[in-house]
């Protein structure tokens, strides 16, 4: 009986050990979300502070932020690589940190060349091959929401996919109104848009958007949805200090959503 009850309480202890670990590395994997939608915003607005740079737009420093994005990026990067094992990260993480050095030696440029030129044919490359690194993330995000069936996984990701979105709007702003010959700028505001868009239409659905806090943060991202595609319509008059104080805004609601959702709110 002693014996019984030694092996009950051997099993116990590994099932408790077991359900820790696993609650260990949902929440691994939750952190790991989070920090992948935060780098996909933050690639964009790498994007944007290149572009800022290159008109002389001093506003907030753009030079110290470019410096600040790359180091956050490659730090997310490694952790990803250090806490995660399975093989479809690992291949994604490989993939991002082929694509990211070129974009890096790129995104560089601006800091230490302030010909014309040369800013607007970096400019150029940066906008075609930043897409790459960005992917990978995506790829991850998308895997590991799977993988951990996080409930609520929906609004979770239109919560990050409203943040990214915003960066991405003021970046392509900039660019066009930086006179960047891009024809795909409009391509890709126009898909930011329907995102962004999309994004809040299936909040506003959800049980959120019945809590006064959520719907009041989801209200302000959707009224700096409509100064964007308002403020885009305006022919050779840019206002990019304004354009860049509402990405922000909204960036900080929409990260606010989520940590609503996460903490189970609503």
């Amino acid at each position: 009986m002693k014996l019984n009850n030694k092996v009950k309480s051997v099993a116990l202890a590994t099932m408790l050990s077991l359900s820790t670990l696993n609650a260990g590395g949902e929440q691994n994997s939750i952190n790991a979300i989070l920090d992948l939608g935060k780098q996909m915003s933050n690639m964009r607005n790498m994007l944007e502070s290149y572009a800022l740079i290159a008109t002389k737009v001093s506003y907030k420093s753009p030079d110290k932020r470019l410096q600040q994005g790359i180091a956050e990026y490659e730090s997310t990067i490694d952790r990803m690589d250090k806490n995660f094992k399975d093989e479809e990260i690992s291949n994604d993480v490989k993939i991002s940190r082929e694509a990211w050095q070129p974009v890096k030696t790129a995104l560089l440029t601006a800091l230490k060349d302030n010909n014309a030129d040369r800013l607007k044919e970096e400019g150029l490359y940066i906008h075609g091959n930043i897409r790459t690194v960005i992917k990978e993330m995506e790829t991850m995000k998308k895997y590991l929401l799977e993988k951990e069936k996080i409930k609520n996984g929906a609004e979770l990701n239109a919560a990050i996919e409203i943040a990214a979105s915003s960066q991405r709007l003021s970046a392509h702003y900039m660019m066009k109104m930086w006179d960047l010959d891009d024809p795909t700028i409009q391509k890709h505001w126009d898909k930011g848009a329907k995102i962004y868009a999309d994004s809040i239409k299936l909040l506003k659905a959800s049980s959120y958007y019945k809590d006064p806090e959520f719907k009041k943060l989801l209200d302000n991202t959707e009224t700096q949805l409509n100064y964007f595609l308002t403020v885009v319509m305006f022919d050779g008059k840019f206002v990019p200090v304004l354009v860049h104080d509402k990405a922000q805004k909204a960036y900080k609601s929409a990260n606010k959503m989520a940590e609503i959702i996460l903490d189970g709110g609503a």
